[in-house]
């Protein structure tokens, strides 16, 4: 961690060490990168946006600023598939979308926080991944409880956004589970 604009709350973070890990059981998460792969998306800031507003389902951003590197359209159903957020419930299926690669980030949430499964949405509602959960709407940044990135990728995401892991009194983890940044 660089020294410029760091505090003593900062030192004292990095002096702890590791914390326990946030991959467990039962923990709700979002996989995504930190900038669209799609050209069509525009260079948005993902990681900013949500550690600003939370996590946001695309209908709730006709900005454009939360959009899917995936291209998925779904039709006929009863909840539209984009005024959902989709997190992961961490089990022994999300191994897969746990890889950590430079540019890609991990947004915990309270795993207390009420979530619909693919059951709730009906017969017919399309499983991606089969550790999925959805919020309605959003998770506003209250719920945010860690964010996990590539080593990488640490020093600058905490010199760039120390403040905001302030403000939500959350920790910056990278993916080896070494704290970058933690509140005091």
């Amino acid at each position: 961690m660089s020294d410029s604009g760091s505090t003593a709350e900062d030192h004292g973070a990095a002096a702890r060490g590791k914390r326990p890990s946030p991959w467990q059981p039962g923990a709700l998460f979002h996989a995504t990168r930190r900038y669209p792969r799609r050209s069509r998306a525009g260079r948005v800031d993902r990681l900013a946006g949500i550690l600003r507003h939370g996590l946001r389902a695309p209908a709730d951003c006709p900005d454009g600023s939360v959009c899917s590197d995936l291209s998925i359209r779904v039709t006929g159903m009863a909840v539209s598939y984009d005024s959902l957020v989709f997190l992961h419930r961490f089990g022994a299926e999300s191994a897969i979308y746990t890889i950590g690669e430079p540019g890609r980030f991990f947004v915990f949430v309270n795993p207390a926080l009420p979530v619909l499964t693919p059951g709730d949405l009906g017969a017919n509602w399309p499983i991606l991944c089969q550790d999925e959960v959805y919020v309605r709407d959003r998770v506003p940044p209250e719920h945010l409880t860690c964010v996990v990135v590539h080593p990488d990728d640490a020093e600058s995401v905490v010199a760039e956004f120390r403040a905001d892991f302030r403000r939500l009194g959350i920790p910056l983890l990278d993916h080896d589970g070494n704290i970058v940044w933690e509140p005091a």
